[in-house]
């Protein structure tokens, strides 16, 4: 029964919803219909089914004509690079609950969260995968970033220092020289950097007569601005009007005091720049601590969460978590597998019933049994016929064959595969002639079928095939599944036979009464009951007889009826005592 939305161009668009169905009923609507945007508001928590993954988010259904966004960032704390990922644990037509973030009604953009501490759900993403969280990829970046800045900060001050020592030396080595050039050595073998340090400019004052003979050279460095140069080339160079300049004495010390201006300069710019950092430090800080103490209160809900032991698992970790602590739990595999066929996740389902075959302890066959059922379940019904037959003859080499042949047959006859169910069932005959079972089983199958006359053709086959010591047992059977599925009088036609030739069979006789007292009336009841005492039985059996006999009477007949069956006896207890007197 479903309710029709829709019928447009050939596609009828249904739903099952128990609000439509049953509108006056007054049970809680779990998920209220979504009909336009202003039904949707920021903050609720919605459910919806993922409908597909583009490249800027996953797009979510909240109904058939409303669509949601949910932006990578806002599907799972952790970080991913490829979105193929996203199509793994996120499969088209999975239902999940989403929060939503912002609503923008005139455009009609609905933005939505997976988060857990958004929807206090489990991650999409399995903690297994060991994907990096995005706090952690965001303090790599600042860390990375801020090591690249103070490396660039130290390489600009070793370029600066190097290009002032440079400068400064070449220039006092150039007015010694000028001014006693026997007195020095060949500086080039004390000092091996200046034999690179060749000067690219050469700038002589127009008044070069009247110099004191002081040659000055200069090497332009590239990280010099051309303000500077200019201000000291013009310090440098005499102009025709300045008076003559000193000339260098010979006990010219290399060791002088250098002015320390410049290194004042750097370690005051080196502070300024590190201010922002330290404080940008004591921010994250102080951002770390927050983050640890949300991840403490995330951590504290679900270890309470896993704690409560009426908690349903909701994800593949849970229904993880459960198979490691009770392997052997077929149950447990089999809610597993169920878990993803509601997803449409058929080869998960698949993977999971062989991993349950490999885990659970060969000793546990049922265990194994129910899982090997579990699986041919799932390939009659997701499957070929082809997989499905291969399950089957591998079920058939671990299992007991006469079990996996029966889960089978009822297997078909469930999904109204008949003719399939029907060859199944004479192969059977065939193999297992000597159980009973199999003959029983396929004679129910037959008479829901309605096929009578052929169930009456197989009792006479089984009566062939079995032992004569099965006959009865098997004759009772057949009359039992005549009374409810085929034709009652030759039911009763069937006891009636097999209680005139075994007469002392009291189990006949009780299955008989029990059959009669539903499907019967009390005038034939009342007939069996007289027939059954007035046999010669034993003390016990006939107590066992009087004592049905008299509480039948007490809840269908009248008082007359009960003083009867308690004078019959009477009588039957005085007839037996006279005997054992004489």
């Amino acid at each position: 029964r479903c309710y029709i939305l829709s019928n447009e161009n050939g596609k009828i668009q249904l739903s099952l919803r128990q609000s439509r169905l049953n509108p006056k009923s007054n049970r809680k609507v779990e998920d209220v219909e979504i009909t336009c945007i202003k039904d949707v508001k920021k903050g609720q928590l919605v459910r919806g089914y993922v409908k597909s993954i583009a490249p800027s988010g996953v797009l979510f259904g909240l109904s058939t004509s409303l669509l949601g966004r949910i932006l990578f960032q806002n599907v799972s704390p952790y970080f991913v690079q490829k979105h193929s990922l996203y199509e793994t644990y996120l499969p088209e037509g999975k239902l999940l609950t989403a929060k939503v973030l912002g609503v923008n009604g005139k455009e009609k953009h609905i933005e939505l969260s997976l988060l857990p501490k958004d929807t206090g759900m489990p991650s999409i993403l399995p903690e297994s995968l060991g994907l990096p969280q995005y706090d952690a990829e965001e303090e790599k970046k600042e860390t990375h970033g801020r090591a690249k800045r103070e490396e660039l900060k130290l390489k600009t001050k070793q370029r600066r220092g190097n290009s002032e020592s440079e400068q400064t030396l070449s220039f006092v080595i150039r007015i010694v020289f000028k001014s006693h050039p026997s007195c020095c050595p060949p500086l080039c073998a004390h000092f091996p950097f200046l034999q690179e340090a060749k000067p690219k400019k050469r700038k002589i004052c127009p008044a070069d007569e009247n110099d004191s003979g002081i040659e000055v050279y200069y090497r332009e460095e590239d990280d010099v601005d051309q303000e500077e140069e200019a201000a000291k080339k013009k310090s440098k160079i005499r102009k025709p009007g300045e008076a003559p300049r000193l000339q260098v004495p010979m006990g010219f010390t290399w060791e002088e005091d250098m002015p320390v201006l410049n290194q004042k300069e750097e370690s005051s710019e080196s502070e300024e720049e590190e201010d922002p950092q330290s404080k940008l430090k004591k921010q994250t800080k102080k951002e770390k601590e927050l983050e640890k103490q949300k991840k403490e209160k995330e951590l504290c809900k679900l270890e309470a969460a896993l704690m409560d032991p009426n908690r349903q698992p909701q994800s593949a970790d849970d229904f993880d978590r459960l198979v490691l602590s009770s392997p052997n739990s077929s149950i447990l595999w089999l809610q597993y597998m169920a878990f993803h066929l509601q997803a449409t996740e058929i080869e998960k389902a698949r993977a999971v019933a062989e991993r349950a075959l490999k885990t659970i302890c060969f000793r546990e066959e049922q265990e194994k049994l129910n899982v090997w059922v579990a699986l041919l379940n799932l390939e009659n019904m997701y499957g070929t016929e082809e997989t499905l037959m291969k399950v089957f003859e591998r079920a058939v080499q671990y299992n007991e064959p006469l079990k996996v042949f029966q889960h089978l047959c009822d297997i078909y006859a469930n999904s109204e595969k008949h003719k399939q169910a029907e060859e199944l069932y004479h192969t059977m005959l065939k193999r297992f002639r000597q159980e009973k079972s199999v003959w029983l089983k396929y004679a129910a199958f037959l008479l829901k079928q309605g096929q009578i006359e052929a169930t009456h053709r197989l009792l006479e086959r089984a009566l062939k095939a079995l032992p004569t010591k099965e006959h009865v047992d098997v004759i009772s059977r057949f009359g039992q599944l005549e009374f409810r599925f085929g034709d009652p009088e030759h039911a009763k036609a069937l006891f009636e036979s097999t209680l005139s030739s075994y007469p002392k069979r009291t189990d006949i006789w009780s299955i008989y009464m029990d059959i009669m007292i539903k499907h019967g009336s009390q005038k034939e009841i009342r007939d069996i009951f007289e027939r059954v005492i007035h046999l010669s039985l034993a003390p016990k059996k006939m107590k066992f007889f009087f004592k049905r006999y008299l509480d039948y009477e007490k809840k269908f007949g009248t008082t007359e009826s009960v003083l009867a069956v308690k004078r019959a006896a009477l009588e039957y207890v005085e007839t037996k005592s006279s005997l054992a007197d004489t």
